[in-house]
């Protein structure tokens, strides 16, 4: 008899297997599953047999053992309250973290909007990173091109078009389908007058002289900036536009919706000399959050009746 090589074995076995996958599953179910057991069969014994040493050598310890009924009832009893305890004091703290994202917003009937929570559910494939499933839709009044932000004022993303009942997708801003944004950089060292500013108006001029002596003459600078992926944008100015790293970067386009208006983007990176065109400089943008990283996000929900932007899912300029 001659004898069959082990890559001549390996080849039936394969053609084998992608014959059987072939057929249909009703065919395979019913000897399927017997074939299975017949295999496991000899390995049975050997799996109780490790079980029964391992409980043997490493037995489970009941808890308080030894001491008299009632005190024994009593102490489960408070293990079990203990547990429903710290479940709710767990609930709480979700209930208390979603509060924090929704009380950052103004009040729905004065800005022609509302905050809707939403969870991530699923994120898709792609380069860049891809768009993110929220579990939130048309029954909830998402739009297409409605803003997605975190953290009261930090823009993530949009609505994408095709949304269903109660499921939506995000198109990140770092991705190119969100097409040229328009921005304004504002100094850094600003926001930080800006907040100090709160109490009477002498103490919000001398912020702004103290914010004027710190800046000189900077002021806003107006900038289109093109998605890049990975928390990224670019954009190029004008060589005089005094920008540097830190400075905020700030939506500021009218094709979106009103509610995102001066929602923050990010920093500013790097800037340089554009190679391509000495006249102009190229900054690079980093995103203050990362839309892949988001469990939760919150939907800015247009109200009917008030005027908003009617940017299109993608259109770039």
């Amino acid at each position: 008899m001659p004898f069959v090589s082990s890559r001549r074995i390996l080849v039936i076995a394969l053609g084998g297997a992608a014959l059987l996958s072939a057929l249909p599953q009703s065919f395979q179910t019913p000897w399927s599953g017997t074939l299975a057991g017949v295999l496991w069969a000899p390995l049975v014994p050997g799996a109780s047999a490790l079980s029964w040493a391992r409980d043997r050598v490493r037995a489970p310890a009941e808890p308080y053992q030894g001491l008299p009924e009632e005190l024994r009832a009593a102490r489960e009893d408070r293990d079990q309250l203990q547990g429903e305890l710290d479940a709710a004091q767990l609930r709480v703290g979700q209930l208390e973290r979603e509060l924090g994202e929704l009380s950052g917003y103004r009040p729905a009937d004065r800005a022609g909007w509302q905050p809707r929570l939403a969870t991530v559910i699923e994120r898709g494939a792609g380069r860049p990173a891809g768009l993110l499933g929220i579990d939130v839709g048309t029954a909830q009044g998402i739009g297409e091109a409605d803003p997605v932000v975190v953290g009261g004022n930090q823009i993530i993303g949009m609505i994408a078009a095709g949304g269903a009942e109660n499921r939506s997708w995000v198109i990140p801003l770092d991705d190119r389908r969100c097409g040229r944004i328009d921005a304004i950089v504002r100094p850094e060292a600003a926001d930080g007058a800006s907040d100090a500013s709160g109490g009477t108006a002498a103490g919000g001029k001398k912020a702004d002289k103290a914010d004027k002596a710190r800046n000189g003459t900077r002021t806003t600078v107006l900038v289109q900036l093109v998605p890049q992926g990975n928390r990224t944008l670019v954009g190029e100015l004008e060589s005089p536009a005094n920008v540097k790293p830190g400075d905020s970067v700030l939506l500021s386009d009218a094709a979106w919706r009103t509610a995102a208006q001066g929602m923050r983007i990010g920093v500013v990176e790097s800037e340089g000399a554009l190679d391509a065109n000495p006249l102009r400089r190229r900054i690079t943008v980093r995103m203050e959050s990362d839309p892949q990283r988001q469990s939760r996000v919150v939907v800015k929900v247009r109200v009917s009746g008030q005027g908003q932007g009617t940017r299109g899912t993608g259109a770039a300029k």
